[in-house]
């Protein structure tokens, strides 16, 4: 009956591993590593609110070329130390196919779930986001609707100064109520520096995988980002 029970796995694991590589040579895939630096700025309002504005700056093609721009305005109620909300308007400078840069804008809300354990922090963050580049009339070329899920992972390690992180965050991409699709998978490791009354430096490596395309992409990214919290 054992053997029975290991033949079986056995044969369910070689089918799945088929049909990875069935799905794999059907799909193709690109490639491409990317830089992403970002500057930002928060401000505590008061034991509740915050409020915070970032900018970054993206390079494309083996980190060659200049793509994107945008500014991040955001504002954030926390209920308590586990339970917190925000929202978010981006203004993107993002180049098309022709090289021109094109105006896109993006609103999104969150709601963020975070708790600690000895000196692990665990966090898990819903966001819908809408992105439209006609984002001001009442028709669009492109419009986007993502549901975002992310778990995180930090850990303060004892006088050391550096905290490393792991996330790993999931897109679904929604068309109408009943058009829905897996559309990204990210994963993310970093560490974060923090300079004290001068802010936090944090790098990371990140990976993003296209799901559900014609020509899925894969995308390494090289980040640095500063933010200054007062």
């Amino acid at each position: 009956m054992k053997y029975k029970i290991r033949n079986i796995i056995a044969m369910i694991i070689l089918m799945n591993c088929f049909t990875m590589i069935s799905n794999a040579q059907e799909t193709k895939v690109t490639s491409d590593l990317e830089q992403w630096t970002s500057i930002g700025i928060t401000k505590k309002i008061n034991k509740h609110w915050k409020i915070s504005l970032d900018q970054e700056f993206r390079f494309k093609k083996d980190i060659s070329q200049f793509d994107t721009y945008f500014s991040d305005l955001g504002l954030g109620y926390k209920f308590n130390k586990h339970f917190s909300l925000g929202a978010n308007y981006r203004f993107y400078q993002n180049k098309n196919s022709e090289g021109v840069f094109k105006t896109q804008h993006r609103l999104s809300s969150d709601i963020k779930y975070k708790q600690k354990i000895n000196r692990f922090t665990l966090a898990y963050r819903l966001r819908f986001q809408n992105k439209d580049e006609d984002f001001f009339t009442s028709t669009s070329s492109n419009k986007l609707y993502n549901l975002r899920n992310k778990f995180s992972v930090d850990y303060n390690i004892k006088k050391f100064k550096f905290d490393p992180f792991f996330d790993v965050e999931l897109y679904r991409q929604i068309e109408d109520i009943n058009t829905t699709e897996l559309s990204k998978l990210r994963w993310t490791i970093g560490l974060e520096y923090s300079l004290k009354k001068y802010g936090d430096l944090e790098l990371f490596y990140r990976i993003e995988n296209e799901l559900n395309q014609s020509y899925n992409k894969d995308t390494y990214i090289l980040g640095l980002g500063y933010k200054f919290s007062f």
